[in-house]
């Protein structure tokens, strides 16, 4: 039995300074200040309530929130986490602060948060750029993780997630027709790695590589073109050791595509050779051994 995720809500950061890791976010990438609840800073990218939270990092986890399409589909989560050795919860105080109907919440082996959740809020009024950032919305998800073959089995065993490509161990994963809307990279702890906001076009990507050079802010990877997506990207620091990138343009999914196998090198996260200073894209790991099936996942 498989969970169909239906969308990517958010994603929750834990920040030493909340309020100021608010202030640079919409500076840098245009989002809208949604609400304020005691630590916590809620950013608007699109029609979505919020899609980028920040909160206080003492006891704070990084999570990730999915949308799934109905309470039923989240007592069959619930039951399908259980069957893996997971602790999922329900939690009704958490929901009304997510603005969701209902949210469970567990934590992946690799120690990353993951609330799923049913009818968040869309907003009626439309999202309004702090900035002219040619934001379209939240896009993708990077993820950290210390044993990548468990987190794969997850992702596509109990989930249901298509592996779009793989690029040395790291692998993409796809739940609608774009190309991946999470990725997982071999690293010694779990998180997020990057998060990842689409724009309408390159020239809003080349924009944003001149306005970080212009305020002395290091490029960390890019501008560049992805040879797996097609994505033209700009990466750069994000709050407590978290990446932002902007990305557009990128291929889309066709049914039945089969995923590719890039080598683990630089040249396979940028086709055009941009500099890289993000450590898990220039890693390149020894070949991990045959990937895990997760309990009842899969023929035996």
């Amino acid at each position: 039995m498989t969970i169909g995720i239906e969308q990517l809500r958010y994603v929750h950061l834990a920040c030493r300074d909340p309020g100021a890791a608010a202030s640079e976010t919409i500076s840098l990438l245009g989002l809208q200040e949604a609400w304020r609840s005691g630590d916590e800073v809620a950013l608007r990218s699109d029609q979505r309530a919020a899609t980028l939270l920040l909160g206080r990092g003492a006891g704070v986890r990084q999570t990730l929130g999915l949308e799934v399409r109905d309470a039923d589909a989240l007592a069959r989560a619930a039951e399908a986490l259980r069957a893996q050795g997971l602790d999922p919860r329900r939690d009704e105080a958490l929901a009304a602060e997510r603005r969701v109907k209902a949210l469970l919440a567990f934590v992946t082996p690799g120690g990353l948060g993951i609330e799923l959740v049913v009818r968040p809020l869309h907003k009626g009024w439309r999202f309004h750029a702090s900035r002219d950032s040619g934001m379209t919305g939240l896009e993708a998800v990077a993820i950290r993780t210390p044993d990548i073959a468990r987190d794969e089995a997850l992702w596509t065993g109990v989930f249901g997630l298509r592996v779009a490509d793989w690029i040395g161990d790291a692998v993409y994963l796809g739940l609608d027709d774009a190309h991946h809307r999470l990725s997982l990279h071999p690293a010694p702890a779990g998180g997020v790695l990057a998060v990842e906001f689409g724009v309408e076009s390159c020239d809003q990507v080349m924009q944003q590589f001149y306005l970080l050079r212009e305020q002395g802010r290091p490029v960390r990877h890019g501008p560049g073109r992805r040879p797996a997506s097609g994505q033209v990207f700009v990466s750069f620091d994000g709050p407590d050791g978290v990446f932002y990138s902007l990305v557009a343009e990128g291929r889309r999914a066709s049914p039945g595509e089969r995923p590719r196998q890039f080598p683990a090198e630089p040249g396979s996260y940028c086709g055009w050779g941009s500099p890289c200073d993000i450590a898990e894209y220039l890693a390149q790991p020894a070949p991990a051994p045959e990937r895990p099936r997760l309990r009842g996942v899969g023929t035996p």
